[in-house]
């Protein structure tokens, strides 16, 4: 990957996936992170909830002030919706290099058990349905992220963080010989090949 474009990098994966561990063990080589959770908790530490809609809103303003910065960023998102892939096309088409770490768990059931855990140790609580809802959106848009990304890094952190996978521009280089069973649809896209 060139060196000199900035990179847009991006932390997706289901509420509870381990998305915040892994970006903090990056953050001195990622530049600023967006973390829409993290705003929504200096809005309204008491009901970060309750500031959903104002996080989310400042997250957008400030992902495209930083795609016109032409400086290095990262962002977290449970990749749900179709804003990101929108936002990575336009960061792609401004000059930056988009590099995602997808990270997933062996089900549905584990995110929400690992929300739940966050939730008693005092972190921030996720709807069951909302979680429910975000798994399956967040694999179907990973698919067409696939063809956005410069490079894909997919990690199954079922129990402890492994390298699952890499696609870069769109070819599969690496691909471990356990593949979860959460991953087989995007790494499908691969086999036909």
């Amino acid at each position: 990957m060139n060196n000199n474009k900035p990179v847009m990098t991006i932390f997706a994966g289901t509420n509870g996936a381990g998305k915040s561990t892994i970006s903090l063990q990056m953050r001195e080589f990622i530049g600023e992170v967006v973390d829409p959770d993290q705003i929504a908790m200096r809005l309204n530490s008491e009901d970060p909830r309750s500031a959903d809609l104002s996080a989310g809103k400042e997250a957008i303003k400030r992902i495209r002030a930083l795609i016109h910065s032409n400086n290095h960023f990262a962002v977290e998102t449970t990749l749900s919706g179709t804003f990101f892939l929108r936002h990575m096309q336009l960061a792609k088409e401004k000059g930056y290099a988009i590099v995602m770490y997808y990270i997933g768990l062996q089900d549905v059931q584990m995110h929400i058990d690992r929300v739940a855990s966050r939730v008693e140790q005092g972190g921030h609580w996720i709807a069951e349905e909302d979680i429910r809802w975000r798994y399956g959106q967040s694999l179907q848009n990973l698919k067409p992220a696939v063809s956005i990304a410069d490079q894909l890094i997919i990690i199954d952190n079922t129990f402890e963080p492994t390298i699952i996978a890499e696609i870069r521009q769109n070819q599969l280089i690496y691909q471990t010989n356990q593949i979860p069973s959460w991953s087989k649809s995007v790494l499908d896209l691969f086999r036909s090949r």
